[in-house]
């Protein structure tokens, strides 16, 4: 090995044996590397040329001359904020509740048939464990053909038609409803 190279070994070993002094060394490294980023960023500073409304002289140069003309002044006007919010929701693509509660019309709003308050009533159990033939459903402990206890609070006659391998079909009259483990 080069001597170069025994001597930052050394270095190395001695400033990684004190626990004090490589924590100073380390702070001072990060220090020094904030300094340094600094430097290079307000070295690499863009350049930015403004104009000066109060200086009305023109001057000439070889290439273009300029005559004794008036200069005519035009004003641009710039919005007072961004042109596009870029937060905004689009309506094309995710119109707004009220939109699509108006496009109904009166004829279309109907009250809710009971088959949907049947599905709702099926679709609020939830499967929470299957074990062969006995399944867990909304914390009641049941079989095949045994009545599950209606969560909903209406009424309804739920009863469990089948037990499959990760799921189960609750029905209730015609309505059937497939269970499924999360």
């Amino acid at each position: 090995m080069s001597r170069a190279w025994l001597s930052i070994r050394r270095l190395s070993l001695q400033l990684t044996a004190d626990r004090r002094r490589f924590a100073i060394f380390c702070g001072l490294l990060a220090l020094g590397m904030l300094f340094w980023t600094r430097l290079i960023v307000i070295q690499d500073m863009p350049r930015v040329a403004m104009a000066d409304p109060s200086e009305n002289s023109a001057e000439t140069s070889e290439n273009n001359p300029v005559s004794n003309t008036t200069i005519a002044k035009r004003v641009v006007l710039l919005p007072e904020g961004p042109i596009r919010n870029p937060f905004q929701v689009n309506p094309n693509y995710y119109p707004l509740l009220e939109d699509i509660e108006e496009s109904l019309d009166e004829d279309s709003k109907s009250e809710v048939l009971p088959t949907d308050i049947v599905r709702s009533a099926l679709h609020s159990h939830r499967l929470e464990a299957v074990m062969g033939t006995v399944v867990v459903i909304s914390g009641q402990t049941c079989r095949a053909g045994a009545n599950v206890r209606d969560v909903t609070g209406g009424g309804h006659r739920i009863e469990l038609a089948e037990v499959r391998d990760r799921s189960v079909v609750i029905r209730c009259g015609d309505v059937q409803c497939v269970l499924r483990l999360d």
